[in-house]
């Protein structure tokens, strides 16, 4: 009975947080509640859809007293074809990551403690880093014509069954698979999936293994 009527003010609490917060939120933004922190201090504003081509950002917000705590770029609306997904690790640490078309396009850890963010990590912008240096290495030194460019593609694929990052404690570990032509379009494909622990402590990847696939040749049907 005592556990029931603990959850039940937890509840009420999180619910008065956020009705708290939506009187304070700009008019032309909206609060998801899926991405609200588990204590309901802290959520993610979406810009309303329709207002302007071009998003303002995505805010990270702390809800009661309303204040706005960091800017995520790109803005999207809620229901866009880009989704922006806030997946909490205990009440003061968020992922914050947008997933289009083929998997991720960022992936963001925000710490946060006295009302404010004290650290942000950008683990997909460095997976990125390690990445470009092995396909400038292995596919546009050979093939000069071909574009540093790549996209990662969402574990749903058999390539890369696990999820692509999971909180262990104070680390990250990530199962990052990528691919320069998903779409399978003819010409140089090379493709590596990249195994990782990110250091929340030390800010940067502190295990790595990276398996390089066989760069193939895809003719014209």
């Amino acid at each position: 009975m005592k556990r029931f009527h603990a959850n039940c003010w937890i509840a009420a609490m999180f619910f008065s947080a956020v009705l708290s917060a939506a009187a304070q939120i700009p008019k032309d933004y909206e609060l998801d509640p899926e991405t609200v922190s588990p204590d309901g201090r802290f959520g993610v504003l979406f810009p309303k859809a329709g207002l302007n081509a071009d998003s303002p950002p995505n805010l990270l917000v702390q809800l009661e007293p309303y204040n706005v705590l960091a800017s995520i770029e790109p803005g999207v609306p809620r229901g866009a074809t880009t989704d922006l997904v806030a997946r909490w690790n205990g009440p003061s640490m968020v992922a914050i990551y947008h997933f289009r078309s083929w998997g991720l396009t960022s992936l963001r850890v925000f710490e946060l403690a006295d009302n404010r963010v004290t650290r942000t990590h950008d683990i997909l912008g460095a997976a990125t880093e390690i990445l470009r240096k092995d396909i400038r290495e292995r596919l546009t030194k050979k093939y000069p014509d071909e574009e540093e460019t790549f996209v990662f593609v969402s574990s749903e694929g058999e390539e890369n069954p696990k999820p692509e990052f999971d909180f262990r404690g104070r680390k990250v570990v990530v199962n990052l698979f990528a691919d320069n032509k998903p779409n399978l379009a003819p010409g140089p494909h090379w493709s590596a999936l990249l195994n990782a622990t990110w250091d929340l402590d030390r800010g940067e990847f502190t295990r790595t293994r990276l398996k390089k696939f066989p760069i193939t040749v895809r003719s014209e049907n």
